[in-house]
């Protein structure tokens, strides 16, 4: 009866984890997990901190700019950074830094503001869920290449909230 009971209790504590197989444009396949919980990307020589949608005043209405954050592990310096949207075909580059500067092994990047209507932002528009994945590519000043892919996933609801943000 013991047994019994902790079994159910112990049930009651278990959740559920979903996630999705997804193929990246650039051939990838990863699983997503189908939540809102930011993703913990990182290898041996970078972590990707942060990445955040970000509405933005531009002319006479808001866009949504890419905000990023990259912090370098081990002395690791980068010398290039580039930022693409691996979601979907076209890939559709997002950021490039040629130049990227540290601050406490920490770099911050976010991109030029896009209207809902483009190619960068349309995806807020539909009604159903998504999963986006955004590939970080950096070359470091030892000459290696790092590749690290940050998946997003975006609940309906999620993007309501990000539609009302930029006003459409």
């Amino acid at each position: 009866m013991l047994a019994a009971a902790s079994l159910v209790v112990t049930g009651c504590l278990m959740r559920a984890n979903f996630s999705a197989n997804v193929t990246t444009a650039d051939g990838v396949q990863m699983e997503v997990p189908l939540n809102t919980a930011p993703a913990k990307v990182e290898d041996d020589a970078m972590i990707v901190k942060r990445f955040q949608f970000a509405p933005w005043a531009m002319g006479t209405g808001k866009g949504l700019a890419f905000a990023f954050q990259l912090e370098f592990k081990h002395g690791a310096r980068p010398v290039e950074i580039t930022v693409d949207d691996v979601s979907d075909t076209p890939i559709l580059s997002i950021y490039t830094d040629k130049a990227p500067i540290l601050i406490k092994d920490v770099w911050n990047g976010v991109s030029i503001a896009h209207n809902p209507a483009d190619e960068y932002v349309k995806w807020i528009m539909t009604l159903e869920n998504n999963v986006k994945v955004y590939r970080f590519t950096v070359r470091l000043k030892d000459g290696t290449t790092h590749v690290l892919r940050y998946p997003i996933f975006a609940p309906a609801n999620m993007k309501a909230f990000m539609r009302t943000q930029l006003g459409v």
